[in-house]
């Protein structure tokens, strides 16, 4: 492959890629999730530069993965994005020096289909690999040493950083790699090893990291253009259980030719996701969507949204509160019992943040933009049954797709036609901290919509009594 890293202006960027072309050097450098999928966009200076606009853009787009690139490491360990953005001095996080809403704005990414934010570490250019292997070499990875304390740093600085992308295309050092991976893991972060060439490399590197802590390495950015031209996710990449999500070039495929050749992908291998390059090639044109919405339809995968919520409905075990919680009674779902994701009619939903708004009623909720067959949706009733409730899909030509679904009580279901238990839960939170031993539930439902129409919004039926938690376009 070979990715070129930006400097301080997009024109020396592009003057250089075009040299490099011409020149015949290869050069190149992920909807809630469905299943374990994500479908991803790699970002350089547009994101923290043209934050108002871009994160805006990216928010709703549909893809579930932002990887900001690209965090340079010098030989002193300092981190960097593009050698113009200081993130860390001495293991002092200084990223609010020139761009002090970086963090907060970032953060916002998930108030949409975003589910984790990815920060890339290297590119093409020598050097910041080979840092690491010396830095770890001379200093090990321990809480004294300076990779420990930037990263560390990084992640109590920027709380919305899920996880390390790894663009390691010339050192490929196992032993050090290694060892970084499970302090990053340590840490918190996944690791993301993004591959183009030396599949024996990083899978080796996979297993070892994954072997000393489990579940850290959790998905493979294949790179399948440029320098990567001719990767194929389903031939020669195997990670036994970790997926691997390959990666196309916007200047090479329209959305529709990125969402024919994943489709193959999907259909000889079953690929759960992928990842678009580069997002500064395409900032502010509206297009965005247009490639997330061709990843999700190929591989099948499901695109969820959150934000904007309304109500206060899920807690964790022994919080006292004074919202109401889901039923404006002092009652909420236990997060704990709930969990982290919920799969359901093959869509795998993540519901919002414990202790804080988490669901929604008696609104209108924006859809990601784009032409899908079926909605999803987790809810209850509250306070009682409710009978015939009136749901409605808009869409952008102006018309719309009417459901009238019934919604059983949390506590008592109807098994109502068009109904699934898509969980049970042992017990509820109470408002002073305690717990309702008794069984609840969340519902399931699923509407038929018109795949030929393109989705622009979801009305709740004016009735607190129906509760969402989650939704999924598929």
């Amino acid at each position: 492959m070979t990715r070129l890293r930006f400097g301080r202006s997009w024109q020396l960027y592009r003057a250089v890629l075009l040299f490099v072309l011409f020149a015949g050097i290869t050069c190149s450098s992920i909807v809630a999730s469905a299943q374990t999928g994500y479908t991803g966009i790699f970002g350089g200076g547009p994101i923290y530069k043209n934050s108002t606009t871009t994160i805006s853009e990216l928010e709703n787009s549909g893809f579930t993965e932002v990887i900001v690139w690209s965090i340079e490491v010098s030989s002193t360990g300092d981190l960097n994005f593009n050698g113009e953005f200081p993130l860390t001095s001495n293991g002092v996080y200084v990223g609010n020096q020139t761009y002090p809403n970086f963090a907060s704005t970032l953060a916002t990414l998930k108030q949409g289909t975003v589910k984790r934010i990815t920060f890339s570490i290297g590119s093409s250019n020598v050097g910041d690999w080979q840092d690491i292997e010396a830095l770890v070499n001379a200093q090990g990875t321990g809480s004294s040493s300076i990779l420990y304390k930037d990263f560390q740093a990084l992640k109590a600085a920027i709380p919305s950083l899920d996880a390390i992308d790894f663009d390691d295309e010339n050192n490929q050092d196992t032993s050090s790699t290694v060892a970084f991976g499970v302090m990053l893991g340590n840490l918190g972060y996944h690791v993301m090893p993004d591959a183009y060439d030396n599949s024996s490399y990083w899978t080796n590197v996979v297993s070892q990291i994954n072997t000393q802590l489990t579940g850290t390495v959790d998905g493979v950015h294949l790179q399948a253009y440029s320098g990567g031209a001719g990767n194929n996710p389903c031939s020669g990449w195997n990670f036994g259980s970790v997926p691997v999500f390959p990666g196309l070039w916007d200047q090479d495929d329209t959305p529709s030719q990125v969402q024919s050749t994943m489709s193959s992908w999907h259909s000889q291998c079953d690929i759960l996701g992928g990842f678009l390059w580069l997002y500064d090639d395409i900032a502010g044109q509206n297009t965005a969507s247009q490639y997330a919405n061709a990843i999700n339809a190929a591989v099948g995968n499901t695109t969820n949204s959150t934000g904007a919520y309304n109500v206060s409905g899920i807690y964790t075990d022994g919080t006292s509160f004074t919202t109401g919680g889901l039923d404006g009674n002092g009652y909420a779902y236990s997060s704990e019992q709930l969990g982290t994701s919920v799969s359901w009619n093959g869509s795998t939903f993540t519901p919002g943040s414990a202790n804080s708004a988490n669901a929604w009623t008696s609104t209108t909720i924006p859809l990601t933009s784009g032409e899908y067959k079926t909605l999803n949706l987790l809810a209850t009733g509250v306070n009682g049954d409710q009978a015939s409730q009136t749901f409605i899909v808009n869409y952008t030509d102006g018309t719309s797709t009417t459901f009238t679904q019934s919604l059983s009580d949390w506590f008592t279901p109807q098994t109502y036609s068009g109904e699934s238990e898509a969980r049970i839960m042992t017990y509820r939170d109470t408002s002073n901290g305690g717990q309702d031993d008794r069984t609840f539930y969340l519902y399931g439902y699923t509407f038929a919509l018109n795949s030929s129409k393109t989705v622009k919004n979801l009305t709740l039926p004016t009735n607190r009594n129906v509760v969402v938690v989650g939704f999924a376009l598929q």
